[in-house]
């Protein structure tokens, strides 16, 4: 049965677009079928994906219109026999609007839900990269969502950022009586010398107790190059990153079969 997780934080720049991708990258070199939907009008993920596959993503329609439309499908672009994509581009950004012009208001957090019900029995999972602001994209997005991922970079502003995810999160799942899941938080990006990683990291397992992975993502200039020319394997170093994410994934799903015994 397909898994669909949003990726997400409240604070930019803290490793959404690039963990998506990779979390991408990886299932589908693992024989499972990815969808990934780059929910985030600035197409970070998008354009990751094009660097990576050095393939241009060419849509029949935009993701906006497919949503104008009520069916996805025309805007998916294949990019390998196991990995699609939903891609984003800034005509993206007038959704909210959309939403509100087209769809009734007990709806208008369900739409992302309704239009993957239709096709996300092609998949094995299906990721959405969402921005970071609390937002019609973020609702969506998790609202539609099986299991949430969070990322956390250890910085204090985003140490606080997660804090008040989680909460709203929680809220969410009040409001809306949801059965989504937080399946994870991952740390990112540390600097194993950096004092105030450290403090981030006691502090954050102090209020999130077993939501941290045990395994944990290092800094890694791999990872800054990968944004400049694609996800690479190329070398030792690249798979050494890879493998840091490779770790990671691997107890998160162990996590989801856990949770669906």
């Amino acid at each position: 049965m397909v898994k669909i997780l949003t990726i997400g934080n409240f604070k930019g720049g803290v490793g959404k677009s690039t963990t998506s991708s990779v979390f991408t990258c990886l299932l589908g070199n693992a024989d499972k079928h990815v969808l990934l939907i780059d929910f985030d009008p600035q197409g970070n993920s998008s354009e990751l994906i094009e660097k990576t596959f050095q393939h241009s993503l060419q849509q029949s329609v935009s993701t906006i219109e497919a949503i104008e439309n009520t069916d996805l499908r025309p805007a998916i672009v294949n990019v390998t026999s196991n990995i699609d994509i939903l891609k984003a581009d800034w005509s993206l950004a007038v959704l909210p609007e959309l939403i509100e012009e087209r769809f009734a208001k007990k709806d208008r957090l369900f739409v992302l839900k309704q239009l993957l019900n239709r096709i996300k029995e092609n998949y094995d999972f299906i990721l959405i990269d969402t921005p970071p602001t609390l937002s019609v994209y973020t609702n969506n997005a998790i609202l539609a969502s099986d299991y949430v991922l969070m990322v956390l970079q250890t910085q204090q502003q985003a140490y606080s950022s997660s804090v008040k995810f989680v909460q709203y999160l929680q809220q969410l799942q009040k409001d809306y009586d949801d059965s989504f899941d937080l399946l994870g938080i991952v740390p990112y990006l540390i600097n194993k010398q950096g004092p105030v990683d450290q403090e981030v990291i006691n502090d954050a397992e102090k209020v999130f107790g077993v939501a941290m992975t045990t395994n944990k993502i290092y800094h890694r200039e791999r990872v800054k190059r990968w944004g400049r020319f694609g996800i690479r394997s190329d070398d030792t170093w690249d798979q050494r990153t890879l493998k840091m994410y490779d770790n990671v994934l691997n107890e998160l799903l162990a996590r989801v079969n856990y949770k669906e015994r």
